[in-house]
């Protein structure tokens, strides 16, 4: 229920227009309504682009939609593919919608490869903010994988985790700060008492690479 109410208030206060929803569910009707709110006061009315992988599901949830949220909510089935951001592989979608979506609520597709049943992390995310030249907000659910690898490619200031909420708060993001790989990828982390660990580096273009010893 809290992450329901974090997702109403979020789409409250930021007026989103263009949502995009990983994974349809109650969710969908939750940010649907948030948005028709919206537009009780003036606001342009926005629309939610609801993906799902499982057309069980989706057929499911079209079925239920009351008229009202039909208008709002347009579902979209589609299948989960293996893909990959340098060298971190995921699973993502192999067709979303090109709009300018300005906020994203990641709860799918189910994370685990349709190849070799790898757990792996959702990489739609991070293509849809590389494609993007305006800022985007996004909501994380409850996933770890995830929530580490989002942290490398934009930053922990920009994607932040709530330990009271188990969710990530994204943004805004946009292409510019999509971290990469240098030649220099790993950075060790010198200890004294214990074993020196190696820790994956990701910069943006301007920034200085790390001295050398």
């Amino acid at each position: 229920m809290s992450d329901f109410l974090t997702l109403y208030e979020h789409v409250r206060t930021h007026k989103p227009r263009e949502i995009l929803e990983f994974g349809t569910g109650v969710s969908s009707v939750v940010l649907a309504h948030a948005l028709l709110e919206n537009a009780t006061e003036g606001e342009p009315l926005g629309r939610v682009t609801s993906m799902e992988e499982d057309l069980y599901w989706h057929d499911k949830a079209a079925d239920n939609l009351s008229a009202e949220h039909k208008n709002i909510i347009d579902l979209v089935h589609s299948p989960k593919v293996d893909g990959f951001y340098k060298l971190f592989r995921g699973v993502r979608y192999t067709h979303i919608p090109e709009r300018p979506y300005d906020f994203v609520f990641s709860d799918g597709p189910e994370r685990h490869s349709p190849v070799n049943n790898d757990k792996l992390f959702d990489l739609d995310l991070i293509l849809i903010v590389l494609r993007s030249k305006r800022p985007i907000y996004a909501i994380v659910d409850n996933h770890y994988l995830t929530f580490y690898i989002l942290q490398k490619v934009f930053g922990i200031k920009n994607a932040r985790y709530s330990v009271s909420h188990r969710l990530m708060f994204v943004g805004p993001v946009n292409a510019d700060q999509a971290r990469h790989l240098r030649k220099e990828n790993f950075v060790p982390d010198l200890r004294l008492c214990s074993p020196t660990e190696l820790k994956l580096r990701m910069a943006l273009d301007e920034e200085e690479p790390p001295a050398r010893g």
